[in-house]
């Protein structure tokens, strides 16, 4: 399998099997070449990398202005606490699952990624049906999808749950792998 490495993640972009060509500058960069996805905001060249971590007000924030592409006004929450790790750079990294809002289902979510205090993108342009868990450690996250049958219900993934680590290089994540997919990609972006 070919991992495409997510370098200067705010600066330049990354591939995503997720993503659909010609997305607009206010939306997370993408190209449909690599099977691996991590969807990421454009930035500034030369941009120097915030340390700490992000406040629950920036987390909040992002997730508020990160919506469905198809209905702008469902939105994303928290779900659970933050998890932060160090970049190996003397900074720190942050991953945080975000549930679509409002749901019925409590399916729809996104793992959120900071550097520092810097909102860097999704762990892809479309929601996973549901993430069971975010682990960090020394420059990476571990995240657990579940993972559904094509024909399974949504109430009940029959698939053993899929581990995707995200590692930090340089200024970007390099994937492990891809995450499971179910169903209709529905698909998301940053508003202003």
């Amino acid at each position: 399998m070919t991992t495409a490495l997510i370098a200067g993640m705010a600066l330049t972009g990354c591939k995503s099997s997720d993503a659909a060509s010609g997305a607009s500058s206010a939306s997370p960069t993408a190209s449909p070449a690599s099977p691996n996805a991590v969807a990421t905001l454009p930035g500034t060249p030369g941009s120097t990398p915030a340390s700490g971590a992000p406040d629950q007000a920036a987390i909040q924030s992002a997730m508020t202005r990160t919506v469905e592409v198809a209905d702008p006004t469902t939105h994303f929450a928290p779900v659970g606490s933050p998890v932060t790790a160090s970049d190996r750079n003397g900074g720190t990294l942050t991953a945080v699952i975000g549930q679509r809002t409002p749901t019925a289902d409590g399916h729809g979510q996104l793992v959120f990624f900071w550097q520092g205090n810097r909102f860097i993108g999704w762990d892809a342009e479309t929601e996973s049906m549901s993430i069971r868990k975010v682990t960090g450690a020394n420059g990476y996250f571990t995240v657990t999808y579940v993972h559904y049958a094509a024909n399974d219900p949504a109430c009940c993934p029959s698939l053993a749950p899929v581990n995707v680590t995200y590692v930090w290089q340089d200024d970007g994540f390099v994937p492990s792998g891809t995450r499971p997919t179910y169903g209709s990609a529905v698909r998301v972006k940053l508003n202003a």
